[in-house]
């Protein structure tokens, strides 16, 4: 892809002419961690549909970008993504709005279809059950591999629907849009999961400021236990496009990924959206870390923290780096390369060859996080600007140090257990998952030492700038990466081996007694393989059984502080339950009244009697004339997980609609309220006629061959 490599605007705040940048020396800002052990984090993966991460309550959410396909005519043969075929046309938020005609070498008639998948190449590691699909627009719209529609029809606010029994398999879903009106096309695509520990997602269509959030139960509760969440991943750092805002993933946008590389109908590479990741750390009430586009200008920067600021928690803090790894020149990190590339310019001649790489980095970087200090300002103690370097040579970590002008609040590595050169050249295909463990084992030293090294840099620049510089990892863990070769098997069963969990808690002991502030694992979740640059993930399924998930555990043992042994308060204060509520539906009768019955439940046996406000709300059904108002306070007595709100429901003889209206619980005592399932829908089923029936898209299910 190209890329215009001088695009940054603005004054730059970078050392020019061979001059050092002026050192920061402001007042001290706050401790990054509690005064007793390190804090725990996790690297979030990518949005994509080969992640086994149940990100979404909406699968369509991470779905694959539109591939276009060519039906023919005269076979009825259809090939995916042919090079011969127009680009899909979509608009703004993503949406197929035409698909095109056109006639092959062998005058056959080929007609544009547009395809996306879900769950691919999981081996059925996702959840079954039956799935919601809804959508607007005039059209035909097709669904196949694990999916097999059920039922078909239009909901009462004009969307067309498909209920898809889905049997989970390494296929995954398939969806296929084979018609669209131009005038009417079929968009804003919705394919919510089963239904999940008494949550009900089907028709919860989130935008910022919803009463719900938009991520899977299951999803938040594993990741429930850290401290921060570094969205490096799910911003597609690493090789992002963003220039200016505008090039920004929208929230409304109809997936909330772009995928790594860019793909025809998604060119850019943009990530998540930030409205989506900042309601994420606000669900989980965990410290955001974003990394700032390296090619990103002034303006994205500054509304990116702008926004921050004003929609973050209050008491979050958040964590800020420009780009990941400029040290890396491996395939894949970019920013490193766009560095390079900067150090030719005419502003940067007077730069020692041998430090103008970091120089201009550190500069970069100080640029960024000049802006969010800006921003901040009165609020520095909710800002933590990280000066990253690389673990192994901290001599380069220094030298981007000095290009930010002491301008950092935190000095960053990633100090993983990895085999050393010489261990990798005794290695062959007879080499056992023992000696793997053995020599893992003994490479703990070697990534205490780098700690060592960049603790003692930390102390130096503390001295230096008269404020504490804590040491923080911005990733770490076991980094077995068999390169392609003959032993790549055995580091791949090394890593999820029982014992390596062993060594990873000793190695997370170690950490957090050298004195490291935070520990930000890689990461949360990946798929399963022996592949050649190593297996991350602390899951390979999002409901894996936990006593598989040996790194995970001792990841979580660091950040929930089991793992730190006993505590000195004799008696941990108890839970606070979540107090949540779920739906109703009920036959409304022809007269008189019949009452709708709703559960409120707590997520554990509450220590106090609980309390929580409720009142209804009305929707399509409106008070007083389908159901009489209600509100009150319910009791939950101590010990109790259960109580029951009934709300009366009038019946009547019209032919209508199935009507809702809601129950929302506020101001709970001794427990807390649920972020996901503090409002209950109450859906009146009208039995008064059968409906008349509604015209809608032509439905069915198709079964491709796999790509």
């Amino acid at each position: 892809m190209n890329r215009h490599w001088h695009t940054r605007s603005g004054p730059r705040h970078g050392a020019r002419n061979g001059e050092r940048l002026s050192i920061e020396t402001c007042e001290s800002r706050h401790m990054m961690a509690d005064a007793g052990h390190m804090a725990v984090g996790m690297n979030l993966e990518n949005v994509v549909d080969w992640s086994p991460a149940w990100t979404f309550t909406d699968a369509f959410k991470a779905s694959r970008p539109w591939i276009s396909q060519a039906f023919n005519t005269a076979t009825w043969g259809t090939s995916w993504d042919p090079h011969d075929a127009p680009l899909l046309a979509l608009d703004s938020d993503g949406n197929v709005t035409s698909l095109a005609t056109w006639t092959n070498a062998s005058s056959e008639t080929l007609r544009q279809r547009a395809a996306t998948l879900m769950f691919r190449g999981l081996d059925g590691g996702y959840a079954g059950g039956v799935y919601r699909a809804e959508w607007d627009g005039t059209g035909v719209v097709t669904f196949g591999f694990d999916a097999r529609v059920i039922a078909t029809g239009v909901t009462d606010s004009g969307r067309a629907f498909a209920d898809l029994q889905v049997t989970p398999s390494d296929d995954g879903i398939s969806m296929v849009i084979e018609e669209t009106n131009p005038a009417d096309p079929v968009r804003d695509f919705n394919v919510w999961m089963p239904d999940w520990g008494g949550r009900h997602f089907a028709g919860e269509r989130w935008q910022p400021g919803a009463a719900f959030s938009p991520f899977h139960p299951l999803f938040l509760q594993r990741l429930s236990s850290f401290h921060v969440l570094r969205f490096m991943g799910m911003q597609e750092t690493n090789s992002s496009d963003i220039r200016t805002w505008s090039d920004r993933r929208d929230a409304l946008d109809v997936r909330q990924g772009s995928g790594p590389g860019g793909t025809s109908s998604e060119p850019l590479v943009n990530g998540m959206s930030l409205e989506y990741m900042v309601q994420l750390a606000n669900d989980l009430d965990a410290d955001p870390w974003f990394n700032m586009p390296h090619m990103a200008d002034d303006a994205f920067v500054r509304n990116f923290a702008i926004y921050v600021r004003d929609h973050l928690e209050p008491g979050r803090r958040v964590y800020v780096e420009w780009a990941n790894e400029v040290w890396n020149f491996g395939w894949g990190f970019e920013a490193s390369q766009w560095v390079a590339q900067q150090v030719h310019l005419p502003e940067h001649a007077g730069l020692d060859p041998d430090l103008a790489h970091w120089l201009v980095a550190g500069g970069e970087a100080r640029r960024d996080l000049d802006i969010w200090s800006d921003v901040f300002s009165g609020q520095t103690n909710r800002l933590v600007r990280v000066a990253a370097g690389w673990a192994a040579v901290d001599w380069v970590t220094n030298q981007i140090a000095e290009g930010m002008g002491g301008a950092f609040d935190a000095i960053a590595i990633a100090p993983y257990i990895t085999p050393t050169d010489t261990q990798r050249a005794g290695y062959s295909a007879a080499t056992t998952v023992d000696r793997v463990l053995a020599d893992a084992r003994t490479n703990v030293a070697t990534s205490l030492e780098w700690v060592a090294n960049h603790e003692r840099l930390a102390r130096d620049w503390s001295t230096r700038l008269g404020r504490t510089i804590q040491l923080v990892a911005y990733e770490g863990g076991p980094h077995l990466d068999g390169r392609g070769a003959p032993y790549q098997q055995a580091f791949y069963a090394a890593t999820n081996d029982p014992r390596m969990g062993d060594i990873a808690r000793d190695y997370l002991r170690r950490l957090d007694a050298a004195g490291m502030a935070l520990y930000v694992d890689f990461q949360f979740t990946g798929q399963p393989g022996a592949a050649p640059w190593g297996d991350f993930a602390k899951l390979h399924r999002m409901d894996q059984a936990l006593a598989t998930a040996h790194l995970y555990g001792a990841v979580v043992a660091a950040a929930d502080g089991s793992l730190w042994g006993a505590v000195p308060t004799p008696t941990p204060a108890p839970l606070t339950p979540e107090v949540s509520i779920g739906h109703a539906m009920l036959r409304e009768g022809r007269s008189g009244v019949r009452w709708m019955t709703f559960t409120v439940s707590l997520s554990t046996p509450g220590a106090r009697t609980v309390t929580v406000r409720w009142a209804t709300a009305n929707g399509s059904a409106v008070a007083g004339r389908d159901f009489v108002r209600g509100g009150g306070s319910l009791r939950i007595p101590a010990g109790q997980t259960r109580a029951v709100i009934r709300v009366a429901v009038h019946g009547d003889r019209l032919r209508e609609a199935n009507e809702t209206f809601s129950v929302v619980l506020s101001a709970a005592t001794n427990a807390r309220l649920s972020a996901t399932a503090s409002r209950g829908v109450g859906t009146i089923l009208d039995d008064d006629a059968v409906r008349t029936a509604v015209a809608f898209a032509v439905f069915g299910t198709t079964v491709k061959s796999r790509r």
